[in-house]
C-alpha cells in the first residue's frame, strides 16, 4: 500500500464514505489517467446491454 501511495502521490485523491449494512466503507480514489469516466461508463454500460441481450452473461434484476 505503501508503494502505491508514494506512486500516485502526485495524482488527484477523492475519497467517498458509504455505509452498507450499518458498516462504513472509504473509498479512496486515485485519478492516474486521462480518460474520461463518461466515455467508460458508457461503453460499459453498452457491453453490458449486448451481452444480455446475446445471452453470454445473466441478466441483472
Amino acid at each position: 500500500m505503501q508503494e502505491m501511495d508514494e506512486q500516485y502521490r502526485d495524482c488527484s485523491v477523492q475519497v467517498n464514505t458509504y455505509v452498507v449494512d450499518g458498516r462504513t466503507y472509504r473509498v479512496h480514489s486515485y485519478f492516474v489517467g486521462d480518460r474520461d469516466i463518461h466515455d467508460v461508463m458508457y461503453q460499459y454500460a453498452e457491453d453490458r446491454a449486448m451481452s444480455e441481450m446475446l445471452g453470454l452473461v445473466p441478466k441483472t434484476a
